[in-house]
């Protein structure tokens, strides 16, 4: 069976330890492991891009709807962890930090605006991971 790949994200590991390159399309960053795991530590851990990853939807998200509410958002912090419960048993601890003149109504609508972000949808649904050889 030969697959089509339509290219969204490259990455390409070489002979440097772990050092590993990312492109999608015009943008360009690095992967890698610590020193103490044997890697060069010249860019964040895959998980650390994984976490990286729902902080930046949550933040992008919530960005967009105080503006598009006219909300007095300031600015939007957001902390992600992911603990290792077990080798098939993840949890994520995200923490939103909202800075701003807001009332509680909308920080609570922006609390359920982040829960509603594409990557935390992904991240909460049936994920199903198909491979191939190229």
């Amino acid at each position: 069976m030969t697959a089509v790949f339509e290219d969204k994200v490259v990455v390409s590991t070489a002979k440097t330890k772990y050092e590993t390159k990312i492109s999608a399309g015009k943008h360009h960053w690095i992967s890698d492991e610590p020193k103490e795991k044997e890697g060069t530590d010249l860019g964040p851990m895959p998980t650390e891009l994984l976490a990286s990853s729902l902080g930046a939807c949550t933040s992008i998200t919530v960005r967009m709807y105080a503006d598009k509410k006219e909300y007095p958002l300031d600015s939007v912090e957001v902390h992600v962890t992911i603990d290792k419960r077990s080798s098939e048993d993840h949890q994520f601890t995200r923490v939103v930090i909202l800075s701003g003149n807001l009332s509680t109504e909308q920080r609570e609508r922006l609390l359920a605006v982040a829960n509603a972000c594409p990557i935390h949808k992904i991240l909460s649904g049936k994920i199903e991971i198909q491979t191939f050889l190229g």
